[in-house]
């Protein structure tokens, strides 16, 4: 990849975070999030040919990246009438499981271990600094941590107290998720989010890490 390739993959990673400002909507966030994700997934395609971890780690972020999206989209299908981020306030009482799920899979999204996505982000971000594209790699080390934040404005009400008229006490079903309660999108958000964690312990053993020297 040429210098105007890498310059993409900078403006990947750039466009994405700057349209996640001011999303409100979390299918939204999670687009833009995928526009930025993409620019990870461009780092060891950067350096095919001249970084033995190149491929291993496309395959790992490709993995983790879709368990971890699956967990945060169910989430969103679990309760369907939570239209934004502040919507999902209460949701850490009301529904203990399902936040925990969406905690998950957007700490993944972010890189924090030990889930899958950090497993990804490390190994694209060591193949793409072995492969000579160490600027490229603060560049995506920057934008990770400016992902956080983006991500926080919806895990900080989804763990705050609901305290709007209406709204049920500790121990409740809120009355929003009795509506159009999908128990299958719920389940699915639990068992995505074990494997997100289940692969960020694991995957450090796979044979296609174990056999790079």
């Amino acid at each position: 990849m040429g210098p105007a390739g890498r310059r993409a993959v900078r403006a990947v990673h750039d466009g994405g975070n700057l349209r996640r400002v001011r999303a409100a909507d979390p299918r939204r966030l999670l687009g833009w999030s995928t526009v930025s994700q993409v620019g990870f997934l461009l780092l060891p395609v950067a350096v095919a040919g001249r970084a033995p971890l190149a491929e291993p780690s496309l395959l790992i972020y490709l993995a983790g990246y879709a368990v971890s999206n699956l967990a945060a989209f169910a989430v969103i299908a679990a309760v369907p009438d939570r239209t934004d981020l502040a919507g999902y306030r209460g949701l850490g009482t009301s529904r203990p499981w399902l936040a925990g799920a969406l905690l998950v899979a957007l700490l993944s999204l972010v890189g924090t271990p030990p889930t899958a996505v950090f497993l990804g982000k490390l190994t694209t971000f060591t193949a793409a600094w072995d492969g000579g594209l160490a600027w490229l790699v603060i560049v995506a080390a920057v934008n990770t941590v400016a992902s956080l934040f983006y991500f926080l404005r919806w895990l900080a009400p989804t763990f705050t107290r609901a305290a709007r008229a209406g709204d049920m006490a500790e121990g409740h079903v809120d009355r929003r998720d009795l509506r159009g309660s999908r128990p299958w999108a719920e389940r699915t958000a639990v068992l995505a989010a074990a494997g997100v964690l289940l692969l960020g312990v694991g995957a450090g053993s796979l044979p296609i890490l174990v056999a790079v020297p």
